[in-house]
């Protein structure tokens, strides 16, 4: 029967638009979408048109569903624009609304035909348009060759991709849906679909397109090897710090090689015919899925913080090892389908295929092993640290030194005290916590539970800028739990008034100085600048050993010593490093005493408001002589130097002290122990006053000190400057109490505490520590912090 009279007798009452759609079905640009493709798809319509609900409808559809094609259109294009003309033309001519709303859906199913399952209608649509690739050898090469004449206006080579890529999406699934269809056709039809993308494979194969299934089998290699390490890592490591050394487990070495073992049994299925791909499908699937366990399984038995016990690096690595054998199941998978795949299924030679396989496993591998370490340090970070901010502003009063108390608290324990902006500066065990100095409530903390013993390091814990807005910590972790090289920060940089981090900084060596830019640090030879807010990191090289630093005047101004007679007072530009200038302190001291530099070069400070700098300095002249020297760091020149007045200082030997320099802009102030003459009796300590632009004498006392006090740390930890330049200390009184002492040009003065019954507890004089915020002094004795009005 001829169309027209199919269309008749399908539409009586509209052959205009039968004519119209015969017209459009005989454009010169169709090849294969003619009336030819047209009459096919109605024939196979009506074999299986008992198989549809509405056969009227699946007719109508086949009439309009290539009744608008242009080659170059885009994909979907024509069929979404043939769906259209049918829902115009057919609403028309007066066919029902359902039924018009079921043709223009049946159109748009011929875009891609993918069938639900109980699409009856769809399914008779979508077989008769696929039915052309069941057909006999002849009618199928008719069909690809009508087909590449339509695409003319496009090259062979893309083309053969895209021909190759429509074959291979319409091959991932059955091609026939109707039972019928499927059973007497669906075969016929893959051959004829095989045997087309064959043809186009030399078309659209390149030699290098090989390669690409290996650069992913290569990489899977290198991740099951790099996860089964990672995961060996984690099984080394102890599941809590700190931990007891007989506790620990040694790294197992059956993790590595168990992974090489699996690594090699994919290669060599890899490399096999027939079973061997079926195999890797499996080996896809137990890494992909035993990943997905181990992720699964870390995360739900991660353990939840608790006070003194951290969280190791054992479930970061877990975690880190379970991701890498996901991604390598993943990769297996991808390689597998790749070589399937005609574009990339060319045997690339032998060598260049292995040198793909190592390079690419070696590449991931390194990367995979390389990202473990900053993956675990991040993790450990985040689960370790307790970190608060303030947003209000610290408090001010006026301060009287009437001997009346602000405030007081309990602390736990706690190390060395420091004035900052922001109030004052507790040194915990685990990290700061920083208190209103005129109410004494907490404003911030920032702590580590990883980090146990940070109280002990004393004036090194807390380093202060000179303005008193940026506080370093030191905060030492380690121990026989800190395993697998792990470097977590060892300083943390904090906005004092905020508590904000500002950087945390892992370095072995020593700070000596800290702003809100950078933070200084002695690494044996080495003077190394952290960026803090800029990004700016430098080493500079010195020849001997750097003991002290502190900034001032856009400088980082330094002392290195090396044994014998060398110090030189350096300053360093804080941009590059590069050395400005140089004094020898060699020319001016006799330095030949064969002393450790860490112990015969002293403080040094900046001080307020000016550009010197001041230090202190140990040599053997009279068995033992303390000096003080001060340069001009603006002009790189000492201004003057000077012994301490007094018998000798010596500072090693028996009840020794760190001497410590304090300054005002006009008062230049240093506290220094002598050697206690006898056991038992009280050691004398100097607490002199000097003018900081010639060091013309101001004041000097003799303060004992009783034995309980004597500790080396006490000279530093223990005294602090009030604005006017007077030194204030803790000192046992003989009624057995605690009371501050003012040191200056008034002499020693004690002045007693005036307390009310029943709201303080016993300051004890144990573990004093003194530092002043705003003029306000502030004390600790390691269990209490208690404030002057």
């Amino acid at each position: 029967m001829e169309l027209r009279d199919r269309w008749n007798r399908l539409l009586p009452d509209a052959q205009p638009l039968g004519e119209d759609l015969l017209a459009r079905y005989a454009e010169d640009h169709r090849h294969y979408h003619d009336q030819r493709h047209l009459c096919e798809v109605l024939d196979v319509i009506d074999e299986l048109a008992d198989l549809s609900d509405d056969p009227v409808a699946v007719r109508l559809a086949g009439w309009f569903h290539d009744a608008i094609y242009d080659p170059q259109a885009d994909p979907g294009e024509n069929e979404e624009v043939s769906a259209q003309l049918a829902e115009l033309e057919l609403g028309a001519y007066g066919v029902a609304p359902e039924r018009v709303t079921e043709v223009g859906r049946l159109i748009r199913l011929t875009a891609d035909h993918q069938v639900a399952a109980d699409d009856r209608n769809g399914a008779v649509l979508c077989d008769a348009d696929l039915r052309i690739l069941s057909q006999d050898q002849q009618r199928y090469d008719e069909y690809a060759a009508a087909v590449r004449q339509e695409y003319a206006h496009v090259p062979d080579r893309d083309f053969a991709r895209g021909r190759t890529a429509v074959l291979e999406r319409l091959a991932a699934n059955p091609l026939y849906t109707t039972e019928r269809a499927h059973a007497q056709w669906e075969e016929p039809a893959r051959a004829n679909l095989e045997r087309e993308l064959a043809a186009l494979l030399p078309q659209t194969a390149r030699p290098a397109a090989g390669l690409i299934p290996l650069v992913y089998l290569g990489s899977t290699l290198g991740a099951t090897v790099a996860g089964s390490v990672l995961i060996g890592r984690g099984l080394a490591a102890a599941a809590r710090w700190p931990v007891p050394a007989d506790q620990l487990t040694s790294y197992p070495v059956w993790a590595p090689i168990a992974g090489t073992a699996l690594a090699a049994g994919i290669a060599c299925a890899w490399f096999r015919r027939g079973p061997g791909h079926r195999l890797l499908i499996t080996l896809a699937a137990m890494l992909g899925l035993g990943g997905a366990a181990g992720v699964a399984a870390t995360l739900l038995t991660w353990p939840e913080a608790r006070l003194g016990a951290a969280l190791s690096e054992r479930w970061p690595y877990f975690l880190l090892g379970s991701i890498t054998f996901m991604l390598a199941g993943g990769l297996l998978a991808l390689a597998r389908r790749l070589r399937a795949t005609p574009l990339y299924a060319v045997e690339p030679r032998r060598a260049f295929g292995v040198a793909t396989v190592v390079v690419c496993g070696l590449v991931l591998g390194f990367v995979a092993m390389a990202a473990g370490k900053p993956f675990v340090q991040a993790r450990l970070e985040q689960a370790n640290t307790v970190s608060t901010t303030a947003t209000d502003t610290p408090g001010t009063m006026a301060v009287s030194l009437d001997g009346q108390l602000a405030w007081n608290r309990e602390v736990p324990a706690t190390g060395t005290i420091a004035g900052t902006a922001g109030g004052i500066a507790e040194l915990r065990p685990d990290g700061v916590v920083m208190a209103d100095a005129t109410t004494g409530e907490v404003r911030w903390r920032y702590s580590r539970a990883d980090v146990d013993g940070a109280a002990k390091t004393g004036s090194r814990g807390l380093i202060v800028s000179n303005d008193g807005k940026t506080l370093a910590a030191y905060l030492p972790y380690g121990g026989p739990g800190a395993r697998n090289g792990i470097e977590l920060p060892t300083y943390a940089v904090l906005d004092a008034v905020s508590g904000r981090v500002l950087a945390d900084v892992h370095t072995d060596g020593k700070a000596l100085a800290v702003d809100a830019d950078r933070l200084l640090v002695a690494e044996g030879n080495f003077l190394a600048s952290h960026g803090v807010s800029a990004p700016t990191h430098w080493r500079s090289r010195s020849s001997c050993v750097l003991t002290q630093g502190t900034l001032t005047a856009g400088l980082a101004v330094v002392v290195d010593a090396c044994a014998g007679n060398s110090a030189v007072v350096r300053g360093i530009n804080l941009d590059r490093g590069e050395p400005k200038w140089e004094v020898d302190l060699g020319g001016q001291f006799d330095l030949s005493a064969e002393l450790d530099p860490q112990n015969w070069v002293g403080q040094i400070i900046a001080i307020p408001d000016t550009r010197l700098v001041s230090g202190l300095l140990w040599t053997a002249a009279a068995g033992g002589t303390l000096n003080q020297w001060t340069v001009d760091a603006g002009e790189g020149r000492l201004t003057w130097s000077a012994p301490v007045p007094g018998t000798p200082r010596p500072r090693l030997g028996p009840n020794s002290c760190d001497a410590q320099l304090t300054a005002t802009r006009s008062s230049l102030v240093m506290v220094a122990c002598r050697a206690a003459s006898d056991p038992g009796e009280p050691q004398m300590y100097d607490v002199a006053s000097a003018s900081p632009a010639d060091g013309t004498p101001q004041w000097h006392h003799l303060l004992p000190v009783p034995p309980p006090l004597q500790q080396p740390s006490f000279a530093r930890d223990g005294f602090a400057q009030l604005p006017d330049g007077r030194m204030l200390t803790l000192m046992p009184q003989p009624d057995g109490s605690c009371a501050p002492v003012m040191i200056g040009t008034a002499g020693i003065v004690t002045r007693p505490l005036a307390l009310n019954s029943g709201t303080f507890g016993t300051l004890t004089c144990e573990h004093p520590r003194v530092a002043v915020v705003s003029g306000r002094p502030i004390f600790s004795d390691g269990n209490r912090l208690a404030a002057l009005r």
